[in-house]
C-alpha cells in the first residue's frame, strides 16, 4: 500500500518503458522516492509500458509503497501530457510536481521547491504557478552528479549544476531553460484548465502549449513583441517569443540558486514516442485558444467519491464559464439536456448509470429543463441548482432548490449567535461592500446621493426607490409572490405614486439595466438609465422591489426594503414584505429599520457559508426582442461552496510584477521591457511592404495551390504565411529554413522566370 503522509505535493512520474532497457529507468525512480521528503507522496503513471517490462514497474512501485497507475494504450503512441494528467487526476494532494525520470535534485532542493510554493502562497492561491530552471547534463557530468548524490554530497552535486550554468560551463551541461517542463502548479487548478492538450503526442511542446494557458491566469509580466514566436532556444538576452515570457516562471527559482538536473540518457528511437510536428503546431494551438477557437474540457477527479451528470452542452460559453467548478463535482458526464426527452428518460439514466447527482443550470431558465429538476427534487435524487448570486461576483450550488423555494435560506440555517470573529469579520466585508463600486449589471460612474438629489429637483423630501426588475427574468416570472408578475408590480407602484404624501416623498424608479425600454408608470420619476444603483440606495430613504437582488444589497447596507414578491432574503428583522398595494402604500410610508444583529447573521450566512464567488467576464448579446442579455464566458472563483463538504479556496488571480523586479533585468528591466513594446506599436502601425511579385506558374501546377494552402496555415506560426504562400507559392517555400520543405516546394513549385 502507498505511504500515508500529510504531503503537500505529488511527484507525478510518467512513463513508458522502452522494450528494450536502454538506461537504468528504473532505478532512476527508486533514487527519486529515495530522496524526496516527506512533504511529497509519488505516482507512477504507466503509459502502455510493454508487457514483458510492466511487471518491473508493479515491483517498484510495491518496493518503494508508492502508488502506480496503469494505463492500457495498445498501439497509441506515447503520450507524456495525458499521463501527466493521469497522475494529477489520481493524486490526493493540492499540489502536484510534474517529475519525469531524468529529473533528479538533492532532498534540500526538493525542500526549497517547498519554500517557493509557500513564497507564492500556494496552495491557497491556485492560480500561481512556477517551473523549476532546468540543465540537461552532459553524459560525463551525470557519472559524476549521480556519484556525488549517492555518496551523501547532493546538495554540492546542486551546486555545481547551478555554478555549471552560471559560468555556462558546458562540460556540465548541453543546454538549459530557466521553464523545464517540472512544473509545479495548484491540482484543482490543473484540473480546472483540461491538464494538457492530448492532441501534442510524444514528447516536445506540451509543455510550452499548458503553461500558455496556465499564464492566462497570471501574467507576470506582459507579453513580449512577437509572443507566439517559438525561437527555438531558451536565451533570455531578448524579450521575443513565448519561451522568454515562460522563462519569468522560473528566472527567480534559478536567482535563489535551484536548478533540476536533467540526467543524460541514450535518446530512444521509439515510434510515438518523441512528437514529430509539435514544435511547429504549438505556436498555431496558442493563438487558435487566444482567439476563442478552442477549448479544452475540464478533467474529472478520479479521487472523488461523486459522480455528476451535468445537463449541459459541453464547449459553450456556460460550460466554459463553470470549468473552475467542474473537477469539485468529482467523476462526471457533460450531456446537453435536450438528450432527455421527458422526466422518465432523465431518471431511467440516472438509476442505471448510477449517478449520486444530478447538476442544473438556473433550473427555471426553460420549461423543459424545469419539468426535469421537479421530478428529480420530487424523487428524492440529489442535485445541484446553479445561477448567479444576488451579491457583487456571487454565485451560488444550491443542493435544496432554487432562490423562493429553497430551504437553504431557511432561518434556521442562519439565525445563530456570531462570534467575535465573525462578527468583526462580517463588517469588515459590508464596510467593502459600501465602499465598492462593484454592482450586478453595468452602471454609469458614481455621482454621490447630494449630486444625485439636485439633478433629479426632488428638494428635501424623502425618496421612495423603486428598482425594476426585467418581466421575463426567472425570479419575476416564477417567483413574484403577490405582486403576480412585473405588470402588476408597476400598477402597485403607481398606485402608490398616486396616493403617497407628496410633501414628504417622491417615488423614483430606474429601468433595469438589460432593458431596452422604460415602462410607462404615471407619477413615478424615473432617472438617467445609467445612474449608479448606489448613488440610489444612498438617495433612498426606502426600497420597494419584487425580489432584486438590489434588495439584498440595500437591506445588507442598512436601507428598508420592501418586498412585494417572494425574496429569499425576506426575513423579519431585515426587509419587509408587502402582500397588497395598500400595505405597499403603508409600508412606504411608516418609520421603518433593519435589525443589526438579523442583518449580521444573514450576510456572514451568505457571504461566509452559502455564496461562492469569483469575478466573471460576461459577453453581451441582443435577444430576437431587441432586449440585452448577458452571458458568462468566463469566471475566476475565489471561494467554491456547495459542491463539496468543506468550502474550496482558490484565492483571487495573482498580479504581475514590477518591471524594476532583478526578474526583468536580463531583458533590460523597465526600460527595455517599453523599448520592445513601443517598436512593436511602430511595427504595427508601420504599413506592410510590399509582397514579391507572383512567379509564373504553369496551368498544371495553378490547381495545387488550394490543395497546398491548408498545409502552410497548419504548419504556419504567423498570419501572413498563407498570404506570402498565395502571392508567391515557389518563393514562399524557396524562403523556408527547412531544407526538406525547400525541397518540397521545389518539386511542387518548380521557379520560372517571369
Amino acid at each position: 500500500m502507498p505511504k500515508k503522509s500529510k504531503a503537500l505535493i505529488t511527484a507525478i512520474i510518467p512513463i513508458r518503458l522502452s522494450k528494450e532497457k536502454l538506461y537504468d529507468e528504473v532505478e532512476r525512480i527508486d533514487r527519486i522516492v529515495a530522496t524526496l521528503p516527506d512533504m511529497y507522496s509519488v505516482i507512477i503513471v504507466d503509459y502502455g509500458t510493454d508487457s514483458v517490462r510492466s511487471k518491473e514497474l508493479k515491483d517498484a512501485a510495491e518496493r518503494n509503497n508508492i502508488e502506480l497507475v496503469r494505463v492500457e494504450t495498445e498501439r497509441e503512441p506515447f503520450s507524456i501530457g495525458a499521463a501527466r494528467d493521469i497522475g494529477t487526476q489520481h493524486s490526493k494532494t493540492p499540489l502536484v510536481m510534474y517529475h519525469d525520470i531524468d529529473f533528479l535534485m538533492s532532498t534540500e532542493n526538493y525542500l526549497r521547491v517547498v519554500s517557493e510554493c509557500r513564497l507564492r502562497d500556494m496552495p491557497q492561491n491556485a492560480y500561481a504557478f512556477f517551473a523549476l530552471p532546468g540543465a540537461y547534463l552532459t553524459r560525463e557530468f551525470t557519472e559524476r552528479y549521480l556519484e556525488l548524490h549517492s555518496s551523501g554530497d547532493a546538495s554540492f552535486a546542486d551546486a555545481l549544476v547551478h555554478d555549471g550554468v552560471m559560468r555556462h560551463e558546458k562540460k556540465v551541461f548541453e543546454h538549459s531553460t530557466f521553464a523545464i517542463s517540472a512544473i509545479v502548479a495548484n491540482r484543482h487548478h490543473l484540473l480546472a484548465i483540461g491538464g494538457h492538450d492530448t492532441s501534442f503526442t510524444g514528447h516536445g511542446a506540451e509543455d510550452f502549449e499548458l503553461m500558455h494557458r496556465l499564464t492566462s491566469y497570471y501574467e507576470r509580466g506582459p507579453r513580449p513583441h512577437d509572443y507566439y514566436k517559438n525561437t527555438k532556444n531558451n536565451s533570455i538576452l531578448e524579450y521575443e517569443g513565448f519561451r522568454a515570457f515562460y522563462a519569468l516562471y522560473g528566472i527567480d527559482v534559478f536567482q535563489r540558486g535551484t536548478v533540476i538536473a536533467h540526467l543524460w540518457h541514450p535518446r530512444r528511437q521509439d515510434f510515438g514516442y518523441v512528437g514529430t510536428s509539435n514544435q511547429v503546431r504549438v505556436s498555431k494551438t496558442m493563438r487558435e485558444f487566444d482567439d476563442g477557437l478552442t477549448s479544452i474540457p475540464p478533467l474529472q477527479d478520479e479521487t472523488s467519491g461523486e459522480f455528476t451528470l451535468v445537463l449541459i452542452q459541453p464547449g459553450t460559453m456556460p460550460a466554459r464559464a463553470l470549468r473552475h467548478a467542474m473537477p469539485a463535482l468529482g467523476r462526471f458526464r457533460a450531456i446537453p439536456e435536450k438528450s432527455f426527452a421527458d422526466a422518465a428518460s432523465l431518471l431511467d439514466f440516472v438509476r442505471s448509470e448510477r449517478f449520486t447527482r444530478v447538476f442544473f443550470l438556473n433550473p427555471y431558465g426553460n420549461e423543459h429543463r424545469l419539468s426535469l429538476y421537479r421530478s428529480v427534487k420530487e424523487t428524492g435524487i440529489r442535485f445541484v441548482a446553479y445561477d448567479r448570486g444576488a451579491l457583487p461576483d456571487s454565485w451560488f450550488f444550491d443542493t435544496e432548490g432554487f432562490l423562493g423555494e429553497s430551504q437553504s435560506y431557511a432561518r434556521g440555517r442562519w439565525d445563530n449567535p456570531l462570534s467575535h470573529e465573525d462578527r468583526n469579520k462580517t463588517l469588515e466585508w459590508i464596510d467593502r461592500l459600501n465602499l465598492s463600486d462593484n454592482t450586478l449589471e453595468k452602471n454609469g460612474s458614481r455621482i454621490g446621493a447630494d449630486h444625485l438629489r439636485q439633478k433629479l429637483h426632488i428638494g428635501d423630501r424623502k425618496v421612495i426607490f423603486v428598482a425594476l426588475q426585467r418581466p421575463s427574468d426567472t425570479a419575476t416570472i416564477y417567483f413574484s409572490g403577490p405582486c403576480q408578475d412585473a405588470g402588476t408590480f408597476n400598477e402597485w407602484v403607481s398606485q402608490l405614486a398616486t396616493s403617497i404624501d407628496s410633501r414628504r416623498y417622491v417615488v423614483i424608479a430606474k429601468k433595469h439595466p438589460l432593458e431596452t425600454q422604460r415602462p410607462e408608470i404615471e407619477n413615478v420619476t424615473f432617472v438617467d438609465d445609467d445612474t449608479h444603483i448606489k448613488d440610489l440606495i444612498d438617495l433612498a430613504d426606502k426600497l420597494v422591489l419584487i425580489n432584486s437582488g438590489s434588495g439584498l444589497i440595500a437591506a445588507t447596507l442598512g436601507k428598508p426594503v420592501i418586498c412585494c414578491g417572494n425574496a429569499f432574503y425576506a426575513h423579519s428583522g431585515f426587509t419587509f414584505e408587502a402582500t397588497t398595494p395598500d400595505e405597499l402604500v403603508d409600508l412606504a410610508q411608516s418609520d421603518l429599520s433593519v435589525d443589526e444583529e438579523t442583518k449580521l447573521r444573514f450576510v456572514k450566512y451568505l457571504v461566509f457559508d452559502f455564496y461562492s464567488f469569483g469575478k466573471t467576464e460576461y459577453l453581451d448579446k441582443v435577444a430576437p426582442d431587441g432586449s440585452l442579455r448577458r452571458l458568462a464566458r468566463r469566471t475566476v472563483y475565489s471561494h467554491l461552496r456547495g459542491l463539496t463538504s468543506s468550502p474550496i479556496e482558490l484565492g483571487e488571480e495573482p498580479k504581475g510584477i514590477s518591471l524594476d523586479a532583478p526578474l526583468f533585468y536580463s531583458f533590460g528591466g523597465r526600460k527595455g521591457i517599453k523599448a520592445i513594446s513601443e517598436a512593436k506599436k511602430a511595427k504595427i502601425a508601420a504599413p506592410a511592404p510590399p509582397l514579391p511579385p507572383v512567379r509564373q506558374l504553369s496551368t498544371l501546377r495553378r490547381p495545387l495551390v488550394p490543395i497546398i494552402r491548408p498545409v502552410v496555415r497548419a504548419l504556419g506560426t504567423k498570419k501572413k504565411d498563407v498570404q506570402k504562400f498565395e502571392a508567391d507559392p515557389a518563393g514562399f517555400f524557396a524562403n523556408l529554413k527547412n531544407p526538406a520543405y525547400r525541397v518540397i516546394g521545389s518539386l511542387l513549385f518548380p521557379v520560372r522566370s517571369s
